[in-house]
C-alpha cells in the first residue's frame, strides 16, 4: 500500500534531521530575526514553536526573554533539538492537533512548516485556539520567486517527468500567495494581518552543493528526483548544476530564497 503524504513527510523528516540541521538551517535560520520582530517584546512571554525542527527558533525566543518550547512530529528532530538546547522543552506532537489547552501561549510561530502539513487550515485553527487573546501567530513560507524551486522545477519540466505515483500533496506553494495567507488567517479568526516578503539567500562555491542540499534536506523534491529514470535524473542534475553555475554574483554562486512572513493577532474575546 502506497504511503500517504503525511507518512512520506514523517519518514523523510525523520531520516533527515541531522543533515537538515547541518546544511539547510544556514538558510532557514535567516528568517528567525524577522519572525521574532513580528512578535515584539518577548520578555516573560510564553512562545510555542510549531514544526520546530532542530529548535533554533525556540532558542532565539528564549534569548529574547521568552519562555519557549517546541513541538514537531519527527522524533529525530525532537532529539536533535533537545541535544542542541537541553534546557528547552521539546515534544513530539501534531501541528494539526496540538496537545495544549486553549489560551496556553502568548505567541505561536511556525517557520517553513505550513507547506509540509496535510491540513494546514487545521494547524492555523489550532494555533488560534492555543493563543491567548492579543497573541500573535506568525509563519513563513517560500515565496513564488524562490530561485531553488524555480531551478528544480525547470530542470524537471525540461528533462524529466512529474506524473509519478508518489504521495499526493496539498498545493506546496499555496501560502506563497499573500492574498491566500490573508484570506485563511481571516477565516480562522485572526485580525491585524500583516504580510511581508523577507530576503534569504544561500551562497556556495560549488554548484553541485545544491544537489546535496536537496537530497539531504528536502523531502518532496528529493522524492520526485529519486523517481526519475537514471538517464533522466542525470540530465536533471546537469541542468540544475548549470543553472546554479549561472547564478554567480562575481564572488559566490548565489541562490536567492525570498520568503513570505505572515502574521495575525487573536482579538480580545475570541
Amino acid at each position: 500500500m502506497a504511503m500517504s503524504f503525511r507518512e512520506a513527510e514523517y519518514a523523510g523528516w525523520t531520516a533527515r534531521a541531522e543533515s537538515y540541521d547541518t546544511l539547510f538551517t544556514t538558510i532557514s535560520n535567516q528568517a528567525i530575526p524577522h519572525i521574532l520582530a513580528a512578535l515584539g517584546d518577548l520578555s516573560g512571554k510564553a512562545v510555542l514553536d510549531v514544526c520546530c525542527g532542530p529548535g533554533h527558533l525556540a532558542a532565539a525566543a528564549v534569548q529574547r526573554g521568552a519562555s519557549a518550547e517546541g513541538i514537531d512530529f519527527a522524533p529525530t528532530m525532537i532529539a536533535r533539538a533537545a541535544r542542541n538546547y537541553p534546557t528547552i522543552p521539546f515534544h513530539e506532537g501534531d501541528a494539526e492537533s496540538l496537545p495544549y489547552g486553549s489560551g496556553s501561549f502568548d505567541h505561536v510561530v511556525c517557520a517553513f512548516g505550513i507547506m509540509h502539513l496535510q491540513q494546514p487550515e487545521a494547524a492555523i485553527a489550532e494555533a488560534h485556539r492555543v493563543l491567548r487573546p492579543s497573541g500573535i501567530y506568525a509563519f513563513t513560507q517560500w515565496a513564488l520567486n524562490d530561485d531553488l524551486l524555480r531551478i528544480v522545477s525547470a530542470a524537471i519540466a525540461e528533462h524529466g517527468r512529474s506524473d509519478f505515483d508518489i504521495p499526493q500533496a496539498p498545493p506546496p506553494m499555496r501560502f506563497s500567495d499573500p492574498d491566500e495567507c490573508r484570506r485563511v488567517l481571516r477565516i480562522y479568526g485572526f485580525r491585524e494581518i500583516r504580510i511581508e516578503q523577507i530576503t534569504l539567500q544561500w551562497r556556495t562555491d560549488r554548484a553541485e552543493a545544491l544537489l546535496e542540499l536537496i537530497y539531504s534536506s528536502a523531502v518532496r523534491a528529493a522524492l520526485l528526483l529519486e523517481a526519475q529514470e537514471p538517464e533522466q535524473r542525470a540530465c536533471i542534475h546537469k541542468a540544475i548544476v548549470d543553472a546554479v553555475t549561472a547564478q554567480s554574483d562575481g564572488r559566490d554562486l548565489l541562490i536567492r530564497r525570498p520568503a513570505v512572513l505572515a502574521s495575525g493577532i487573536k482579538p480580545l474575546g475570541r
